[in-house]
């Protein structure tokens, strides 16, 4: 017995780095899915004549990336779907947000078009978006149209640190039946890739001890 005490403790010692605490414990992710509710659908793709809403594929990547944030010990706080962008940024801040992640995805006439795209308005947003917007392009091998400073949606609210994200486009013929696919219970498509991809953005971030701003986070 006197022996296996020091040997455990010797095990423990070299098993414990494995379980470092994740950055993302006691931060409060603020995951906005873009439109629904009095703010309508989006844009809408097809597949096969089945149409794909926008706003249920915005959904749809917000609460699988809220399952990963809340298992790295983080809160990923589901920003109510207000009409207002302002109110919903006020909804975040409430909540004592860290950062805020505006989930969209884009739309064209063209079933074609697709690639991945960013925007953010402050100088903390930008700040916030070079973790982010670089994962997003690794995971889904789309065109890179960059991260776009133009006082656009929700990043011109508020202050916290935000990023609107427009991964791909859901208009695109191939997008609209790889959602359709995750539906049916497909295990790899663009919608486990990009929230994974956002979910090691976060990680990036709060590893690099930015720590985020805007809100204290939870304690």
């Amino acid at each position: 017995m006197k022996t296996l005490v020091p040997a455990l403790l010797i095990i423990g010692l070299l098993v414990t780095p494995v379980f470092a605490e994740s950055p993302l414990v006691g931060k409060v992710i603020a995951l906005d899915a873009g439109h629904g509710g009095d703010d309508g659908g989006g844009a809408t793709g097809s597949c096969n004549g089945t149409p794909v809403a926008e706003a249920e594929v915005n959904a749809a990547v917000r609460a699988l990336l809220k399952e990963k944030i809340d298992a790295a010990g983080g809160e990923g706080y589901e920003v109510l779907r207000l009409s207002s962008r302002s109110d919903r940024v006020a909804d975040a801040e409430a909540h004592s947000a860290n950062v805020l992640i505006s989930i969209h995805h884009n739309g064209s006439t063209s079933t074609s078009t697709d690639y991945t795209q960013s925007f953010v308005t402050q100088k903390n947003d930008k700040e916030f978006a070079i973790y982010i917007h670089p994962k997003l392009v690794f995971a889904l091998g789309l065109p890179d149209k960059g991260i776009k400073n133009d006082g656009y949606g929700m990043t011109v609210y508020g202050s916290l640190p935000g990023i609107l994200t427009e991964s791909y486009f859901i208009t695109n013929t191939g997008a609209a039946c790889d959602f359709l696919a995750y539906l049916g219970g497909v295990a790899d498509t663009r919608v486990h890739r990009e929230a994974q991809a956002l979910y090691d953005g976060l990680i990036a971030y709060f590893s690099a001890n930015t720590g985020g701003g805007g809100g204290k986070g939870r304690r």
